[in-house]
């Protein structure tokens, strides 16, 4: 994987999480699926973020699944961590534990609130957070949350958070579905700080633009479909009805049409359990539940026809 200083470059992804019986984190498992994702060309993961199933695992079980990697052999700087949660202690905390352990970065998100947020408490939650930890030797992202909310961050919190704060953040993490939202935030401050995009679908549009990144959910199950895509050059695509078309672009639509209509962690687990044969990987924490059997065939018949034509890689 990329062991540097620098931004996220390439595939990093947003990894599942196998678990025990007991629906604790398989540690070893998981490093073997590491180990896979780094041999099919991913540069980096993303701990505990929307596929990780993040919002289900304590703090304490965050930064254990962390060392336990380290400890296999993985790199600090091919580890980015999901850090948030609704209040600013157990936020700062988890940075001051992670950030010694050399980590690429620490993602920290707007908490989930009602609809009484505003702008100054957003600022406010946000800043007490990067004023708390600004000797811990950690890098920060700033990421907008995964669905839209009154709580979720808008260009007036990132522009005063930046002007107050300008050197805190290492990036801006866009976790939305919305291309538009991403191109807004890629002409507003990619002059200030990188811009990230977590949809898969979205890093055709910024690959496009030449930014060549993406935090990948897919990745887990065709990292080199997703890699080829994010690297490709556009002058390599074919013109068809006015688009550059490429066979990443056709096997990503391709696997995005099979999953787009399940939940997605339950599907990506499904496809990860037909993948290594093991249905260990089925298992997810409540309040996911997993695909229910008429789910699963289907999904199972659309993945084989899918490898069978070459497109799933």
């Amino acid at each position: 994987m990329a062991t540097d200083d620098s931004g996220i470059k390439g595939v990093w992804v947003d990894v599942l999480k196998p678990l025990t019986e007991d629906l604790s984190i398989h540690h070893k498992k998981l490093f073997n699926h590491v180990q896979t994702l780094g041999a099919r060309g991913v540069q980096g993961v993303v701990m505990f973020g929307h596929a990780g199933e993040g919002a289900a695992f304590s703090a304490g079980e965050r930064l254990t699944a962390v060392k336990q990697l380290i400890q296999h052999g993985l790199s600090g700087h091919d580890i980015l961590l999901h850090v948030g949660f609704p209040n600013v202690a157990d936020v700062v905390q988890l940075i001051s534990e992670a950030g010694p352990l050399g980590l690429k970065g620490c993602v920290i998100v707007p908490p989930y609130a009602d609809i009484g947020v505003t702008d100054a408490g957003l600022i406010d939650f946000l800043g007490l957070i990067i004023e708390r930890t600004r000797d811990v030797p950690a890098r920060i992202f700033l990421a907008s949350q995964t669905s839209p909310s009154p709580s979720d961050l808008n260009p007036r919190v990132i522009n005063e958070l930046l002007s107050m704060h300008p050197k805190a953040f290492a990036g801006l993490i866009d976790q939305s579905h919305n291309a538009n939202h991403t191109l807004e935030w890629i002409r507003s401050f990619m002059a200030l700080l990188p811009v990230y995009t977590t949809h898969d679908m979205n890093a055709q549009v910024v690959s496009n633009l030449g930014i060549h990144s993406v935090i990948s959910s897919y990745a887990n199950v065709i990292a080199q479909t997703m890699g080829h895509m994010v690297n490709v050059h556009p002058d390599s695509k074919k013109s068809v009805a006015g688009n550059k078309i490429g066979l990443e672009d056709q096997r990503l639509e391709a696997f995005h049409r099979m999953v787009e209509h399940l939940p997605e962690v339950p599907a990506l687990k499904y496809l990860m359990a037909a993948t290594y044969r093991d249905s260990e990987w089925l298992r997810v924490r409540p309040p996911l539940a997993t695909l229910n059997l008429e789910s699963q065939e289907k999904l199972s018949k659309e993945f084989k026809k899918l490898n069978q034509s070459g497109q799933a890689q």
